[in-house]
């Protein structure tokens, strides 16, 4: 945890860092690691990822407040029809090279013990974090 008490996860990656960001920035990867119906839109600084879950009938917008290859990727959680709670809430990656791969350091900022989806979201996060790296691993 970090000292807002916001979701944090580390994991080890037997993929490159350039490999994770094309995992974070290019839509269709996005929509295939997180299990989504659709992501459209732009992974690079500035842009919005519009990803569209099951159902869902309006998009979870994620503005991309930076996208610095291949160290760090940030999103800004600007409209969260599947669990409001995360809006105003920005999700970051960072990765930094190892002997093996990469190390991918995640925190959901905002994302913390007070909100009512806390518990769930840190169960689907280790599961997506965990996809992420086995896309990544598989499409470098």
């Amino acid at each position: 945890m970090t000292s807002d008490n916001s979701y944090t996860k580390t994991l080890s990656l037997a993929a490159t860092r350039e490999e994770v960001f094309a995992a974070l920035t290019d839509p269709d990867q996005v929509t295939a690691w997180w299990s989504a119906k659709s992501t459209t839109g732009s992974g690079e600084t500035g842009g919005e990822l519009q990803i569209t879950f099951g159902t869902e009938e309006q998009p979870t917008v994620m503005r991309v407040l930076a996208a610095h290859r291949p160290d760090v990727v940030v999103w800004e959680v600007t409209s969260s029809p599947l669990i409001p709670d995360w809006e105003g809430t920005r999700p970051t990656f960072t990765m930094t090279t190892t002997d093996g791969g990469c190390r991918l350091d995640f925190t959901h900022h905002g994302l913390v013990p007070t909100l009512e989806c806390f518990e769930l979201c840190n169960v689907d996060w280790r599961r997506f974090l965990v996809r992420l790296g086995a896309h990544a691993e598989q499409h470098g």
